[in-house]
């Protein structure tokens, strides 16, 4: 594989991390690294999974999202006025 290269102000943070942390800064860049792919690979798979449901037809109308939330906080609000 090619080398990766990082930017200077993205190298101070590791090292700043590294160092509070005391955790070698190779270490802290693969730990920081496998979660920023683990969500990349979560959002890319969303998106696919949006567009396959908005290429099905599944779609919800903009009023049928405003009516879904105006039910759901109301509901919220009669919960918290029974705990009050």
């Amino acid at each position: 594989m090619a080398d990766l290269r990082i930017s200077t102000t993205a190298a101070r943070r590791i090292a700043r991390i590294a160092a509070r942390a005391k955790r070698p800064q190779q270490r802290v860049l693969e730990t920081a690294l496998e979660a920023g792919l683990e969500y990349e690979e979560w959002f890319q798979a969303a998106v696919q999974k949006g567009l396959a449901d908005l290429d099905a037809g599944r779609t919800v109308s903009h009023q049928q999202v405003l009516k879904n939330l105006a039910r759901r906080k109301a509901a919220l609000a009669r919960t918290l006025k029974k705990a009050a």
